[in-house]
């Protein structure tokens, strides 16, 4: 791949306690301000959590201490600007602890 001479920059983390996740889909931060290139999502929970990008499809399920990073820019592409990323909680026993977080760069 090239180098465009353009550099990686970060907005700000998104984050939510799992305290305060439910089985009810919940904004995970503010939309995208800037086409992203890569996103990182991090669950650091004790149990599964879906996330949506509708806040009412599952499109992704992540088991507890699990992650996963979309790097889009390999295949030219990016998750667009006004994106909203959605969380919740599955149904698991005891209650949620840890925190689930989104962390997105773009040129």
């Amino acid at each position: 791949m090239a180098n465009t001479g353009n550099s990686v920059k970060d907005e700000a983390i998104r984050e939510i306690a799992a305290a305060s996740l439910t089985t009810s889909y919940q904004a995970l931060g503010g939309v995208f301000l800037r086409d992203a290139f890569r996103v990182t999502f991090k669950n650091a929970t004790n149990g599964d959590v879906y996330l949506s990008t509708n806040g009412t499809t599952n499109n992704k399920k992540f088991p507890p201490t699990s992650g996963c990073i979309w790097d889009d820019k390999t295949n030219d592409m990016y998750r667009k600007a006004g994106t909203q990323f959605s969380v919740k909680w599955d149904v698991a026993p005891g209650a949620p602890v840890g925190w689930v977080g989104l962390e997105v760069e773009f040129v």
